[in-house]
């Protein structure tokens, strides 16, 4: 289930929900979410951090946009069993809100992990899965939905590796200094300037974009879609649709009704629940269980740390898109030079043939970066911006959040100016 959320195994109520998934049956149990901070793959670096009632944020509005879906799609199988109250009690969201109460621990149907199934061993559990030896496993698969680009997009970085820019583009942090840099781009390739064209055609294409070289804040009339490996141990890997069809423990049907149906409902119905509250949610992720070969929504939905949600607002007459969470931190940690210090890692490690992660505590001391100082200024940043988000979600004043006029400034220079495809 990710960092953030652990499974709750001790004799309270909620760790008496506990029951093991079987090869072919699903568990269950309880989760505990907690705010901690999480961002660039770099949880063994950072050091303990929380942000201030990230926890419960996250909980109520998965919860929350489940008990949506579920009410709008009843045909869509989920995990989600509920939320759970103070005394251990399963309930829903607006009961407890009905309350004056919030919660932090979630119910969900279990299924195998590598690390329960198979101790670990990604080749096997992946074999087992494939072939249906394994009827109740999650999918090694995370399948994306973008429906625009932020600033801090993959894609940006993509355009920049595609024009031989891609140490340029590791030093930009702020919405100026990102469109100058693609400024440059476009007149490079109005003058003929680039010597692989193909290359950046191929983005944009695969991209939805065509020929347009987009600012950050341009927003796809279509969503697009692709998917990524899950479990392995350097990171995610994207993958073509064989790989993702291998990888996913569907059978072809099952497949086909997450790539056709599900997974698009699912990114269309979090983009308008979003949007109906004041957020652009811009893209985010789904994963699902390989339950007897057909698929089940699992992890969670429609939260900062799964989706890029921004806060819609006017600045000035523009309409910008406030980054929540990992893209405020994104920018944070580029702008001090940590993403940097990651793509050093990775060529060391790609070049000695280990994991990257190891020769981060190294480079960042090289590097004079004090990645505690990084971490607690966006810390205290997201907490703002997270209780923001979730009181518009849940539609009412829940968590006590400064007005967004007192804290909105120092987001501005990372915020997009929203354009939207003609």
């Amino acid at each position: 289930m990710g960092s953030v959320k652990n499974l709750i195994l001790d004799d309270s109520p909620a760790g008496r929900l506990y029951i093991p998934p079987t090869n072919d049956q699903f568990g269950r149990g309880a989760w505990r979410v907690s705010g901690r901070f999480s961002v660039a793959d770099l949880k063994e670096q950072i050091p303990d951090s929380n942000i201030k009632d990230k926890a419960e944020a996250l909980t109520m509005m998965t919860a929350r946009f489940f008990e949506y879906l579920a009410n709008k799609h009843p045909d869509i199988p989920t995990c989600y069993l509920g939320l759970l109250d103070k005394d251990g009690v399963v309930t829903d969201t607006q009961a407890l809100l009905d309350r004056g109460q919030t919660s932090n621990v979630i119910a969900m149907k279990l299924a195998h992990l590598p690390s329960t199934y198979s101790n670990g061993d990604l080749k096997k559990y992946r074999e087992d899965l494939e072939s249906g030896a394994l009827q109740c496993g999650v999918a090694d698969v995370e399948s994306i939905f973008r429906a625009g680009f932020p600033l801090g997009s993959s894609t940006f970085k993509r355009i920049f590796k595609a024009v031989g820019m891609g140490n340029t583009y590791e030093k930009l942090a702020t919405y100026d200094e990102t469109v100058k840099a693609l400024d440059e781009i476009r007149s490079m390739v109005s003058d003929s300037k680039i010597l692989k064209p193909s290359l950046l055609e191929n983005v944009l294409k695969a991209s939805g974009l065509g020929t347009t070289i987009p600012n950050p804040g341009f927003v796809l009339k279509t969503p697009t879609y692709d998917s990524t490996t899950k479990f392995e141990e350097t990171g995610d890997r994207e993958i073509t649709k064989e790989e993702e069809k291998r990888l996913s423990g569907l059978s072809d049907v099952g497949y086909e009704s997450w790539t056709c149906n599900i997974f698009p409902t699912l990114s269309r119905e979090q983009i308008e629940f979003c949007d109906e509250k004041g957020i652009l949610n811009i893209d985010g992720k789904g994963e699902c269980v390989a339950y007897r070969r057909e698929p089940v929504v699992t992890d969670f939905l429609c939260t900062p740390d799964e989706n890029r949600l921004m806060i819609v607002t006017k600045v000035n007459g523009s309409e910008l898109a406030i980054p929540s969470n990992k893209e405020i931190q994104r920018a944070i940690f580029r702008q001090e030079g940590v993403y940097s210090a990651v793509e050093e890692a990775k060529i060391r490690g790609e070049k000695e043939g280990v994991n990257w992660k190891g020769f981060m505590g190294e480079i960042l001391k090289d590097r004079n970066i004090d990645i505690k100082a990084v971490t607690e200024h966006s810390c205290n940043l997201m907490g703002h911006a997270v209780a923001e988000v979730a009181n518009r979600l849940l539609g009412q004043r829940v968590f006590d959040a400064e007005p967004i006029d007192f804290w909105v400034r120092e987001f501005i220079p990372y915020a997009s100016k929203i354009e939207r495809q003609d």
